[in-house]
């Protein structure tokens, strides 16, 4: 999408125990606030908002359902209330 970003972030195990709790938003937290300072600083200024709309996955048809709605977001871009003609991708 020309105006925002969806990803699924996957928070690793290690030694077959997660390194925090799946419910730990301040993991989720840190990523997200680290990715955002390194992409504002490979362009050189900040682009995003100050804050998200997080969801845990916790099982295969809700992965499924979420990366469904990630694939196909991109064909709702004209419905969005800040689509122009003049910011078609």
């Amino acid at each position: 999408m020309p105006n925002h970003v969806h990803m699924i972030l996957v928070i690793p195990e290690a030694c077959g125990r997660m390194i925090s709790s799946p419910t730990n938003k301040g993991s989720v937290l840190t990523a997200v606030g680290q990715m955002k300072r390194h992409v504002s600083k490979a362009i050189g200024k900040p682009i995003w908002q100050k804050s998200f709309h997080d969801h845990i996955i916790r099982n295969r048809e809700d992965y499924e359902q979420i990366a469904k709605y990630i694939y196909e977001n991109p064909i709702r871009w004209q419905y969005d209330c800040f689509y122009t003609e003049d910011n078609m991708p």
